[in-house]
């Protein structure tokens, strides 16, 4: 469970890293892990993201240790921390209230709220070093680990906008950020006497005596005209002025990493900034420094900064530092973290493994799945994926993560898999199909497994099954397990044609956490399925001399009905578990069909 609650105020910075973090997450991770974005009401987050929203009790009491197994709190004065033994990562952005003229029993309060975080916490992440040694300075981190990720930034772009809600009739420097005293925007009215620019500052305005002290500065310098306070900016907007000004203007004197002016980097322009908190560290060597806020300094600054801008164009220089803070980074960092609290060190476990073990994955067309699948069993000694002769990129994206690649042309799902385990290099096997994936706490049990030494030479593994987004919770699936991990000298597939299973011969045990399946996309990928499972499992009818009967087919149809729908409880599934019980029973019903049909051709011949 990753908190993106702060997104309950848009256009701020932990709107952005809240957003941005979720989607990239997803995109980078969630094959690897099953993602849950806990959200305040109303908020939107793109529609493919599993989210949870806060409800009033959630301040108080919040999620017990069976609900998930990690939860990412990304906020230091966040009021969701879980009870229980969930793992906790917790996220602090600054400690910026200890240099505001708070009272000092309002900053005690705050930094007591902030160590009992701590004290809770498995891990703890930053965005910076300046903050990391502010959290080191005034906290006791108790010896936990606290990690430094940059946030990610992006600029989206919209080359083919030109309606911003003021348009400068000069050039213009900008300035971006929630208007408040600690941001000292207060400064920048002084830098454009002598000069024919424009003043843009975006932002939000909570302070509005902070704003009055702004234009009583203009007023002071005679720029009042010049000067534009414009409110809260849309990602279009945003992209015209920064694309479109002279400079980026960012005298911050309280700042845990500083966004806006990596997004100006990003647009190859020149960026001006405090020597303050965290921005030397953002900024770099390519940014330009304000060392006091004397309006004589901060001219002269600003005038040769823009003249060696342009002089030793440094634009490409300028966008290639800020690539370094990018989204698919930030999330390699978070991700890496929650396998560190989660007890994972997937290297040195294969190192010290007693036990190799080899991976295998089926596949018929599986593109769409197969990356996922790959990284589900990154873990494994061997990686063997055995095909079906596909005629998509399955075997190319295979290839490419490193995989054994073994064609062979389908006959029966037990043949298949067989066959694959014969050419293993080691006994223990691990057998995914492509829309399985394997949970980190589930990773973690399989490699603990592999490290004892018993006489159990098989395991169960419970599996938790959906339908396209949805959990299916009841219908018969609550119970569902296989045996998936297994010494191939005592187990080998039972021979059948269709839901083939291990026949162990030996002591079996059971593994705690379950594997996810993505059993089908939709009802129409059922049908598909469906349409197989049943000439599959007529001919195996057929082949064990089972006759055609009517009255056979009536009563395993409205079984397989009453089966899903009532003992099952598929009732508490909602219309989707009435679907499933409903397309069960015609796949029963097409598999009599079939051999029916199979039965005459036979007695045809």
């Amino acid at each position: 469970m990753v908190e993106v609650e702060r997104m309950k105020h848009p256009y701020t910075g932990l709107y952005y890293y809240c957003l941005n973090l979720a989607t990239y997450l997803e995109k980078f991770h969630g094959d690897e892990f099953d993602f849950t974005f806990f959200k305040y009401p109303g908020t939107n987050l793109p529609a493919h993201l599993k989210t949870k929203t806060r409800n009033f009790v959630d301040k108080t009491y919040l999620y017990k240790d069976h609900a998930y197994d990690l939860w990412h709190g990304t906020w230091q004065l966040t009021k969701y921390v879980p009870k229980g033994k969930i793992k906790f990562v917790y996220t602090i952005h600054d400690l910026n209230f200890l240099y505001t003229d708070k009272a000092e029993l309002k900053k005690k309060r705050l930094l007591q709220q902030i160590q009992e975080r701590i004290d809770r916490a498995d891990v703890i992440t930053t965005i910076s070093q300046y903050v990391k040694s502010d959290i080191e300075k005034h906290l006791n981190t108790r010896g936990k680990p606290v990690e430094v990720i940059y946030n990610g930034v992006e600029l989206k772009e919209f080359p083919d906008f030109d309606s911003p809600k003021f348009r400068p009739e000069r050039p213009f420097l900008f300035a971006l950020g929630t208007v408040l005293y600690k941001k000292h925007f207060h400064v920048l009215p002084s830098l454009l006497p002598g000069t024919d620019f424009d003043l843009v500052v975006g932002g939000i305005h909570p302070d509005k005596n902070y704003i009055k002290q702004i234009r009583e500065e203009a007023k002071k310098y005679g720029v009042e005209d010049r000067v534009h306070l414009i409110g809260p900016v849309s990602d279009e907007e945003k992209y015209w002025y920064l694309t479109r000004m002279e400079a980026f203007l960012f005298p911050s004197i309280s700042e845990g990493f500083g966004l806006p002016p990596i997004e100006a980097m990003l647009a190859g322009k020149p960026v001006f900034l405090s020597t303050l908190t965290s921005l030397p560290e953002i900024g770099g060597p390519v940014a330009y420094y304000f060392e006091n806020f004397e309006p004589t300094h901060m001219r002269e600054v600003l005038q040769k900064g823009l003249e060696d801008y342009q002089k030793n164009k440094r634009a490409e220089e300028i966008k290639k530092w800020a690539g370094r803070f990018s989204w698919e980074n930030a999330v390699q960092g978070y991700t890496d973290v929650y396998k560190q609290a989660l007890g994972l060190n997937i290297d040195q476990n294969k190192k010290n493994r007693k036990r190799k073990v080899t991976a295998i994955i089926p596949t018929l067309n599986e593109e769409q799945n197969i990356e996922g699948a790959l990284a589900s069993v990154k873990w494994a000694d061997e990686i063997i994926v055995l095909d079906s002769l596909s005629g998509d990129r399955t075997i190319e994206l295979a290839r490419k993560h490193g995989a054994k690649i073994l064609s062979r042309k389908f006959d029966d799902f037990s043949s298949q898999k067989n066959y694959a385990i014969e050419q293993a290099e080691n006994d223990w096997i691990f057998v995914l199909d492509a829309d399985e994936r394997i949970s980190l706490p589930l990773q973690k049990e399989i490699l603990d497994t592999l490290n004892l030494e018993n006489d159990t030479i098989a395991y169960w593994i419970p599996r938790v099954n959906y339908i396209g987004k949805q959990r299916i919770r009841f219908s018969g699936w609550q119970n569902d397990k296989c045996i998936r991990l297994f010494n191939r000298k005592f187990a080998k597939y039972d021979g059948s044609l269709v839901h083939e299973e291990i026949a162990p011969q030996g002591k079996t045990g059971k593994l705690k956490n379950k594997l996810i399946h993505f059993t089908y996309r939709d009802f129409d990928h059922f049908k598909q399925k469906a349409e197989l499972y049943s000439t599959l499992k007529a001919k195996e009818w057929l082949k064990k001399g089972r006759k055609y009967s009517l009255f056979s087919q009536c009563v395993d149809a409205c079984y397989r009905f009453i089966k899903h729908y009532i003992i099952g409880l598929g009732f508490l599934d909602g219309i989707t578990g009435f679907k499933l019980a409903v397309n069960y029973m015609k796949s029963v019903w097409k598999r009599h069909e079939k051999l029916k049909k199979f039965q005459q051709e036979n007695e045809s011949h």
